[in-house]
């Protein structure tokens, strides 16, 4: 392909009218509010979150401003690999015929981690062409954050696009999210839109039935980036024990991971555990929480549990742990709190506060389903909890301590 395949409103003056169709998710009026600022915008998230279709409706966007559509160039270095020196000489001479730094220019670059020393040549562009706003995308959070971080440092605004939320799941079903005091009417038909989205975490499975959304999940998310996008980025040889523990957390969402018995049982070196860990993580496949001790500061590396980063990737046979990892996912949670006997399944800073959230996928909360959060209020002088329920809804109190106890539709619709 050549930059004309690339960008065919040079010629149309429009974006493909499917596009045009398609929702928009909730990051898009933030990156659209910003197209006229300087800084570079870079999305990160997992492969099949939409990421290319924000820059589509960016560019969309630019054009229904009446942008000249020869200053809109796009890119994608998942499709082809060529210099990028080349590429912007190519489009200034035969699209542009001028320099880029004489005119308003806005450039979107797809899965630009795909490119060598990206982030040295994002940032030559940007010093030396005052008047153009870069936008990029990128699937790989070491390449993108730690190197885009350090090189792009004051020049870049990164925005994580997650997988899809329960909020952004329902508005795509075009299904009204009711107002707080009305959901007891709707609850009946959330809840099974709930276990509809458990395994809906990517916009283009919203329509297809469960088989064809779980060879999706496999064949164009998981598979793609153990066997293609790893390699490419890590350049590792050693595939089969990324995949051997990429499924053993999928199987088993909220395993507490140890790197010795792990070691042992797969016959590898620890460090070559702990790389494939990375990598999945930094692939934004797998999520790892960490367990709080003491203070806010002060997390544990041993005893880290190991989620897939959304329930779409769970191939657990657990409804229990689905759930949570759904949970985890829409809190974009990072930490849990376990002592003896004691366990809370997420802990969240909100306004300066530890919020400690219990994930209880059961119809009636008992007194045993209490303990560990109440615990945990004392020990951090926390006065406010959150247990999930199926359909309960009460609040406990204990002294000053309020356990809030919730349907988990109520919750993510309205308190996390």
């Amino acid at each position: 392909m050549d930059i004309f395949d690339f960008n065919p409103w040079w010629e149309t003056g429009e974006i493909e009218r499917e596009i045009k169709t398609f929702k928009k998710r909730d990051l898009f009026n933030i990156l659209a509010n910003s197209l006229e600022k300087k800084y570079i915008d870079i999305i990160i998230g997992l492969r099949r979150v939409g990421k290319t279709t924000i820059i589509y409706q960016l560019i969309n966007e630019l054009l229904e401003r009446n942008i000249n559509p020869k200053n809109i160039f796009y890119f994608s270095f998942d499709i082809e690999k060529k210099d990028l020196t080349k590429i912007l000489r190519e489009y200034e001479e035969k699209v542009l015929r001028r320099k880029i730094k004489d005119t308003k220019v806005y450039l979107f670059f797809d899965e630009i981690h795909k490119l060598e020393n990206w982030e040295d040549k994002i940032k030559v562009i940007y010093d030396l062409n005052p008047k153009v706003k870069i936008v990029l995308s990128g699937s790989s959070s070491l390449n993108i954050l730690k190197t885009g971080k350090e090189s792009l440092v004051g020049r870049a605004k990164f925005h994580y696009l997650p997988p899809l939320t329960f909020k952004e799941f329902l508005r795509f079903k075009d299904m009204k999210i009711p107002k707080k005091d009305e959901i007891e009417i709707h609850e009946r038909k959330l809840s099974t839109l709930l276990y509809e989205f458990i395994s809906r975490g990517f916009p283009e499975t919203l329509e297809m039935n469960d088989k064809e959304v779980e060879e999706y999940v496999r064949e164009l998310v998981v598979e793609r980036i153990i066997y293609r996008d790893i390699p490419e980025s890590f350049h590792i040889e050693d595939i089969e024990i990324v995949k051997i523990l990429a499924n053993y957390i999928f199987e088993n969402p909220g395993v507490i991971i140890n790197i010795d018995s792990l070691s042992s049982d797969l016959g590898r070196h620890k460090k070559t555990i702990i790389n494939a860990l990375n990598y999945l993580e930094l692939s934004f496949l797998i999520k790892r929480v960490s367990n709080i001790r003491n203070s806010f500061l002060a997390t544990s590396r041993k005893n880290r549990k190991a989620y897939p980063l959304h329930s779409s990737l769970s191939f657990s046979k657990s409804e229990d742990l689905t759930i949570e990892t759904l949970v985890r996912s829409e809190l974009n949670a990072e930490l849990y709190w376990r002592k003896s006997s004691y366990e809370v399944d997420f802990v969240i800073q909100k306004n300066s506060t530890l919020i400690p959230v219990e994930v209880k996928n059961k119809e009636k909360i008992s007194k045993k389903d209490i303990k560990s959060i109440i615990k945990f209020c004392k020990l951090f002088k926390v006065n406010e909890g959150y247990i999930l329920s199926k359909e309960e809804k009460t609040e406990i109190k204990f002294n000053k301590i309020s356990i809030k106890v919730m349907p988990l539709v109520n919750f993510l619709l309205f308190n996390k």
